[in-house]
């Protein structure tokens, strides 16, 4: 469980010290209560430990945010007097197995010394990445846990430890937005204005006490209840493919033009046959993996608008990062990992459940959207 707000250890953590971490950390009541967590391996995250912190810019001021004390090397490095009782990843998707790994890595230290409860001295892990995965990384956990057991290093888990221990691997679905501009040390964080993440998944009593913990430190968070991680997924899933992947292929031209639009141009009255058809297949799919089963594409459509309506005025995320990346002339080529993240599954899902027509869909989406970055660098 989450420890009481009496406890001596930090209540949260960022891993890592990114631009959804920076910006989730700038809605803190008191910004003390946390700590920032090296991504293993990362060069980048060395450089900003070594620097003693990052560069923030609100309303065009910029401060610098002094983590000296409140910057640890990695979840295993840490070790348990530095670990925090929450840890929200806010890496890019293809990264999240290396967390796993270090936080088994972590569990296989605590259950090494076990002085007490060592599962609950393991800190609770909210996934934010975008991306629809949860089931795919949950059971990743499961592996590497069973591998430990089978070489040694871990006692054996079942029928009690591990239910236990899965229950700590949660999924934060989020709408919070950042940036980052420029790399390591150098590099200027912009976090964007509050957004609300809802937690799913794990244990239902962890959860609740998360949502409890996470509010109280001044976070928006929702608890998604009974409702399925990749349920919540999807929902994301929709809004993220029509404001990013449907956005940037509006808005660059056949010429590699690029214009960055906001919500509200994308919804344009125009569109919205584009973005029916596109809601229809992300339905399709999620009636077949059953993370939708009575809703209907009315209701759907009702999320769009609501969408539309409430960040009207907002540019979404990927293409602020298309368009800071085309003004520092670092654009490459290819899908940047977010959207990889949200349209590989769908098309995976899509052929397995003998949906060609959907697969179709998505992978002449994902090449639209691949020749328009293509001739944005261009």
């Amino acid at each position: 469980m989450i420890t009481d707000p009496q406890s001596s250890r930090s209540p949260l953590g960022f891993l890592p010290a990114g631009a959804l971490g920076v910006a989730l950390h700038s809605q803190l009541a008191d910004p003390a209560a946390a700590v920032f967590i090296e991504r293993p391996g990362s060069l980048s995250g060395r450089a900003l430990r070594a620097a003693g912190g990052v560069w923030v810019e609100r309303a065009g001021e910029r401060s610098f945010l002094d983590l000296r004390e409140r910057f640890l090397p990695g979840l295993a490095a840490a070790g348990a007097s530095g670990l925090p009782e929450m840890v929200l990843v806010c890496t890019n998707p293809d990264q999240l197995v290396p967390v796993l790994q270090d936080y088994v890595a972590l569990i296989t230290a605590l259950a090494g010394d076990p002085q007490g409860d060592w599962v609950e001295a393991a800190p609770v892990l909210i996934l934010c990445a975008n991306g629809i995965y949860f089931q795919r990384l949950r059971q990743v956990l499961v592996e590497l846990l069973e591998e430990g057991t089978l070489l040694g290093r871990l006692p054996d888990l079942w029928p009690d430890l591990m239910p236990r221990l899965v229950a700590r691997l949660l999924r934060g679905v989020t709408i919070q937005t950042g940036l980052r501009e420029g790399s390591g040390a150098e590099a200027v964080y912009r976090p964007g204005p509050p957004g609300l993440t809802r937690l799913a998944g794990g244990g239902t009593e962890i959860r609740a006490a998360c949502v409890r913990r996470l509010a109280g430190l001044g976070l928006r968070v929702e608890d998604a209840g009974h409702l399925a991680p990749t349920r919540v997924e999807f929902d994301k899933a929709i809004v993220n493919l029509v404001s990013n992947f449907l956005g940037l292929i509006w808005g660059i031209d056949d010429r590699g033009g690029f214009r960055p639009l906001t919500v509200g141009e994308i919804y344009a009255e125009a569109h919205w046959p584009a973005i029916t058809e596109l809601a229809g297949a992300v339905l399709a799919v999620g009636r077949r993996v059953r993370a939708y089963r009575h809703e209907t594409l009315e209701d759907l459509m009702a999320l769009l608008r609501s969408t539309s309506v409430v960040h009207a005025p907002h540019v979404p995320s990927s293409i602020q990062r298309v368009e800071n990346a085309l003004a520092r002339g670092v654009l490459r080529p290819g899908l940047p990992p977010t959207e990889v993240w949200l349209v590989e599954p769908l098309i995976k899902f899509a052929r397995s459940s003998g949906l060609d027509a959907e697969a179709a869909y998505f992978e002449s989406l994902k090449s639209r959207l691949e020749d328009r970055i293509a001739a944005a660098c261009g």
